[in-house]
């Protein structure tokens, strides 16, 4: 799907963080891998640290907390809210919405819309299609769009294939009109037949075969026989990145007629450093307008790491003048979404290290 938009604009972000965090020389305690292996895990990933919330919180209390953090320091108004779009897979309950939960959690109006939608890593760009949707309606004010997840508690210390890379973060963005009407760019495609390159086996109300649970067991997807996480397929996600997202990146652009050489950053999900540097090799850009430092600092928190990987490498711009880049996610489903706008001049870009 291509379409487009004229008039909007993100306007904020506030990224929020789990208060714990673990180094990679830590965990390297818990799996079987030597040190030379670990090490070399580590330079070719560029894995350092991860965050992960607590056990005992859930999304809507970090995103209310974020919520109130906003209200009480002046950055938004309750009655500005026309809409919650909330993208997570680790929803507090499967029913009500994470968002209804959010929505009376923050004393928001009774009338303000709410969504939940599951897009794992483009949740994030799709979740900006959803909120620039919202705010083609009249009297519409303000979309708050909520990403992330709490995906990572009691986390398998010892799983070398999922592990290392995965981290917490919850994202609060705030999407309205914009005056100048310039045009916003998206694009989306979806890999159907590669479903099961990154999936939760048994949270859904799908049975798992004993077929399928043998091959989510085998080496293939990291060789451990628990349903309850996340089965990876390695060298298919790293075949689809490689082979597959380059080729879409270039038709947004061709899309929005601009020319690579003229984006100031490629804000694209963070699957590990080494995959986004390839990524910027395939396409033939700069490393310095691609930033792919997110699983460093802070792990994959799936749907949120543009947005933190926006606060992390460019708050100082996106406080500043306008300027031309391209949003990139890309991964579970296998489903790749981009978006080609101006982004700058934020009210606030700031990021918070909570109690969680």
């Amino acid at each position: 799907m291509k379409t487009k938009f004229y008039g909007k604009k993100i306007s904020g972000m506030l990224v929020l963080l789990p208060e714990n965090e673990f180094t990679f020389e830590e965990d390297m305690k818990f799996n079987s891998l030597s040190e030379k292996q670990n090490l070399k895990l580590k330079n070719t990933m560029g894995y350092d640290r991860h965050r992960f919330f607590k056990d005992d919180s859930y999304l809507s209390q970090i995103a209310t907390y974020g919520l109130n953090y906003l209200f009480e320091n002046g950055l938004l108004k309750r009655d500005d809210i026309s809409a919650l779009v909330v993208a997570t897979t680790t929803p507090d309950f499967l029913m009500p919405s994470t968002s209804n939960l959010i929505m009376a959690s923050a004393n928001l109006n009774s009338e303000t819309f709410c969504m939940d939608t599951n897009q794992q890593c483009a949740g994030f760009v799709n979740g900006l299609f959803e909120a620039f949707m919202l705010l083609n309606n009249d009297d519409a004010k303000k979309v708050v769009l909520i990403t992330g997840d709490v995906l990572c508690k009691n986390p398998d210390r010892s799983n070398t294939s999922s592990y290392p890379l995965a981290g917490d973060a919850v994202c609060i963005t705030i999407v309205e009109n914009d005056g100048d009407n310039s045009p916003v760019y998206f694009h989306s495609v979806v890999n159907t037949e590669g479903y099961d390159a990154l999936i939760f086996p048994s949270m859904g109300y799908r049975r798992v075969t004993d077929e399928e649970r043998a091959k989510f067991a085998s080496s293939k997807y990291g060789g451990y026989d628990y349903l309850d996480c996340i089965h990876m397929d390695g060298q298919a996600v790293f075949q689809y990145v490689m082979q597959d997202v380059p080729k879409y990146i270039n038709e947004t652009l061709e899309f929005s007629k601009k020319d690579k050489d003229e984006m100031a950053y490629y804000f694209f999900h963070q699957p590990n450093k080494f995959m986004v540097d390839k990524l910027a090799q395939k396409l033939g850009v700069s490393s310095q307008k691609v930033p792919s430092n997110v699983v460093t600092f802070y792990g994959n928190s799936n749907s949120s790491t543009i947005p933190v990987c926006m606060a992390h490498n460019a708050k100082d711009e996106l406080l500043g003048e306008k300027r031309l880049c391209m949003l990139a996610g890309f991964g579970a489903g296998l489903n790749y979404a981009g978006i080609v706008m101006e982004l700058g001049k934020f009210d606030f870009c700031e990021m918070v290290i909570t109690k969680f």
